[in-house]
């Protein structure tokens, strides 16, 4: 069962867990439990449908006052469900009372593992027929959008046009794959420069999404593979800020001393400062560890230019320009002191003659 289609990250995941239990019950022939999880299920997403899509001017409140009979009444009268499920829902419509012994037996609730049975097939089909209404209203899905950018490679402009078309959610599950796509090295369908699409859907996406990821950063730090953690920051160190200041700190903490031990190697330079990778640490110098290891890596670069010169101003320009000008002065006296003279005197007096360019 697919709930993909909810709006809300926090509920979308609610409703997978209860209807993982309600598969449990059904297996243990729980019969009340399977009633009472079939028919809040089944009230949370019509709720969540017609709160997403008002009908007859229904505001918010209203909706959310609604109870299951009045729901399906009205799921009906909009056709978003057929009337022969109407006609099951008798199974589910008054499963509130089954949650109060006292009700339970005052309204004489009957039901047995039959029942039980047809509350699973009735929000089975309720889930997939509201579904397909979402899919209706939404336009078009994450997986039309990613296969289109699996064959054709998008300019910004018309990207952005066929985003106006995508819902919020079909936007997150999009940006979800874009993030899967290009983290999955054994894929044989890699997209094209996806940090331009990742970037535009951004801002349009519920700040959560993001932040589930980040987690997944910080997950690798902890089990993963640096080049793993790597690829992941390529994609999201411009949204650390989201996290508090504990993951923030160990994250940049790992990068940095990753990239100094990759200053010998000139083509890691090269790549981390053509994706402009430098160009964010100057603004989480926050605590002590985090400003020795800034300055470490500016030290590593200074040491290391003469691989390949114009790489290594590059990386140190989007370093010390990622700083605040009062803080500009300091970071090249703390090098000077540093690092050997023979390597900052060739370094700065190239540097500020402005002859590192590769042509």
């Amino acid at each position: 069962m697919k709930f993909d289609f909810i709006t809300d990250l926090d509920f979308r995941n609610i409703l997978e867990r209860d209807y993982e239990e309600l598969n449990k019950c059904i297996e243990s022939k729980s019969s009340k439990s399977v009633l009472i999880l079939a028919g809040s299920i089944i009230e949370a997403v019509l709720t969540d449908y017609f709160i997403s899509f008002p009908v007859n001017d229904l505001k918010k409140q209203k909706v959310l006052k609604m109870d299951l009979y009045n729901l399906i009444e009205l799921s009906v009268e909009q056709k978003l469900i057929s009337k022969s499920t109407k006609d099951l829902s008798s199974v589910i419509k008054n499963y509130r009372n089954l949650i109060h012994p006292g009700r339970e037996v005052r309204t004489s609730e009957n039901f047995d593992f039959d029942t039980a049975i047809v509350a699973k097939s009735l929000l089975n089909i309720i889930v997939k027929e509201i579904r397909e209404n979402y899919l209706n209203h939404l336009g078009y899905s994450a997986n039309d959008l990613f296969n289109k950018l699996q064959s054709d490679e998008l300019s910004q402009p018309i990207f952005e046009k066929l985003l106006k078309k995508v819902h919020k959610v079909e936007k997150s599950n999009l940006f979800n794959m874009l993030l899967d796509n290009e983290l999955d090295f054994s894929s044989l369908y890699r997209i094209q420069n996806p940090k331009k699409y990742i970037r535009l859907l951004k801002p349009q996406i519920d700040r959560t999404v993001i932040e589930k990821q980040l987690q997944k950063l910080i997950h690798k730090i902890e089990t993963g593979e640096r080049w793993e953690v790597i690829e992941y920051y390529k994609l999201l160190h411009e949204e650390l800020n989201l996290l508090v200041d504990e993951d923030i700190e160990l994250i940049v903490l790992y990068v940095l001393n990753a990239f100094s031990e990759s200053c010998k190697d000139s083509q890691y330079i090269e790549n981390y400062s053509s994706k402009k990778l430098f160009t964010t640490f100057g603004t989480h110098l926050t605590t002590e560890a985090i400003k020795k290891e800034f300055l470490k890596l500016t030290c590593n670069i200074v040491k290391n230019f003469e691989n390949k010169d114009y790489i290594y101003f590059t990386a140190y320009d989007q370093l010390i320009n990622s700083v605040t000008a009062d803080k500009k002065d300091k970071i090249k006296e703390f090098v000077m002191e540093n690092v050997p003279s023979y390597y900052h005197k060739n370094f700065y007096n190239r540097y500020d003659d402005g002859n590192f360019l590769p042509f």
